[in-house]
C-alpha cells in the first residue's frame, strides 16, 4: 500500500513539534517563578546543594525581592521551618551569601531576610540512592584531571566526573 505525501508531511510536522519536557515545564512554571523573583527553578532545585545539608534540608527559598532599578542584589526571602536554626542561618549568612551568588554567577543577592514557617511537603525521591564510584574508576577520573592548575577547578571536575561515574554505573 502506498503511502500519499500528505501523511508524510503530517508526520514531519509532528516531529518538528514535539519539544523537550523541561522547555514545556519551564514554560508553565515561569510565570508563577517571575512573580517570586526566581529566574528559573534552579535555585529553588538545587538549593540543598547550594546551601549544604543542614540549612537546605530544613528550609527553601520563597522569593527575592529587588530594588525597582534593579541596580543593586536582591533580598532572599528564605523559608526556615526551624526556630533555632534561624541563629545558624544568621552566623553563616556571609558564607550563604558567597555560595548564592556564585551559583547565579553575579551578585544577585546581597541580604537574607528569615520567615518562620512549615516547609511544603518533599515527595519521596523515587530514585535509589547512586552506588560508591569504583577504586579504578577514581584513579581513572584524578589521572585525567592531573593537568588543571587551578585546585579548585580540579575538585569541582572530580566531583562531577565521579558523579557521573556513579549515575551511569546505576543506569547500567
Amino acid at each position: 500500500m502506498a503511502q500519499s505525501p500528505y501523511s508524510s508531511n503530517v508526520e514531519a510536522a509532528r516531529r518538528a513539534r514535539s519539544q523537550p519536557l523541561s522547555r514545556v515545564v519551564s514554560g508553565l512554571t515561569r510565570k508563577a517563578l517571575d512573580k517570586r523573583g526566581f529566574v528559573d527553578a534552579a535555585i529553588v532545585n538545587e538549593w540543598p546543594v547550594i546551601a549544604g545539608e543542614l540549612i537546605g534540608k530544613h528550609s527553601l527559598p520563597d522569593r527575592i525581592r529587588f530594588p525597582r532599578d534593579r541596580s543593586q542584589p536582591g533580598t532572599l526571602y528564605l523559608l526556615l521551618e526551624n526556630g533555632a536554626l534561624a541563629t545558624e542561618v544568621i552566623h553563616f549568612q556571609p558564607i550563604l551569601l558567597e555560595r548564592i551568588n556564585r551559583f547565579f554567577g553575579f551578585r544577585a543577592v546581597g541580604d537574607i531576610k528569615i520567615i518562620h514557617g512549615p516547609l511544603p511537603k518533599r515527595g519521596q525521591d523515587k530514585r535509589p540512592p547512586l552506588p560508591q564510584i569504583r577504586p579504578e574508576r577514581r584513579d581513572e577520573i584524578e589521572k585525567s584531571l592531573e593537568a588543571v592548575g587551578d585546585d579548585e577547578l580540579r575538585d569541582a571536575l572530580t566531583r562531577l566526573g565521579e558523579h557521573v561515574a556513579r549515575r551511569r554505573q546505576a543506569d547500567s
